[in-house]
């Protein structure tokens, strides 16, 4: 057997020894958790026997916290099948805030108590309940008089005045243009090429004037062609009447 091989034989004699008084210690000085009471002088008695009697005072106080607990729990379903009722009632008058009150059922305002009243047990200030226990409410109305309708009107009626805002604007639009189409033929726009009416009516006056001054020009001249075409028809009348007598002589032929 090598060197090594005897050092490893008495490596595990050593730990195997060190495993044992281990093991003993845990065994002479282990804790007994039984219910053992010793009734021998001298024994040992168990953790549990020893504290048995806490136990016991312990265990006596568990069944009442537990009926009260029950009864709280009870309550406590009881106040969360109430709550599930009441977020009912309370979605429905949101939805009725929000969508579905017109002039017939209007949105409603809390009843608030005015005054005491010994017999309801009602104190001034506190809110008023219906027959089911919820909030009593009374129909509302707005600055003007009028019943609170739903935001949901409200929003319509928003829409429709923004409509006929934006159709007004579109029509003015429409209007402004027209105008300033209509102010272009009269005035003119050069960058467009339009030739306004009073550049038109300018233009009108000048060939009036360039026209009046063409007549005072051929004025004379038809004078002198109406006095030449008297004389031209008088010669005519008498070239005929010549004519007439040369053909009673023979001379000119019929």
């Amino acid at each position: 057997m090598t060197l090594f091989g005897k050092a490893l034989v008495f490596f595990n004699l050593a730990f195997s020894l060190l495993l044992a008084a281990w093991a003993f210690n845990l065994y002479a000085n282990g804790i007994d958790w039984s219910d053992h009471k010793g009734t021998k002088p001298g024994e040992s008695v168990g953790e549990y026997a020893l504290h048995e009697t806490q136990l016991d005072e312990m265990w006596k106080g568990i069944p009442p916290a537990q009926t009260t607990w029950l009864a709280s729990r009870k309550k406590l379903l009881n106040e969360e099948s109430l709550l599930v009722a009441d977020r009912v009632w309370y979605d429905k008058e949101m939805k009725h805030v929000w969508v579905s009150a017109n002039a017939a059922t209007p949105v409603g305002e809390i009843t608030v108590a005015a005054k005491d009243d010994p017999k309801a047990g009602v104190k001034k200030g506190q809110i008023l309940l219906d027959d089911k226990g919820y909030p009593s409410l009374k129909p509302l109305n707005d600055r003007a008089g009028n019943p609170l309708l739903a935001l949901a009107e409200y929003n319509k009626r928003d829409d429709d005045i923004l409509k006929s805002i934006a159709d007004v604007l579109d029509k003015h639009e429409k209007q402004i243009k027209e105008a300033n189409d209509l102010t272009d033929l009269i005035t003119g726009d050069k960058a467009k090429g339009i030739r306004g009416f009073q550049q038109r009516i300018v233009d009108e006056k000048v060939k009036n004037a360039d026209v009046l001054a063409e007549q005072k020009l051929v004025r004379p001249q038809l004078i002198n062609t109406v006095v030449e075409s008297q004389l031209i028809s008088k010669r005519n009348n008498q070239l005929n009447k010549r004519a007439e007598e040369l053909k009673k002589i023979n001379i000119a032929s019929k």
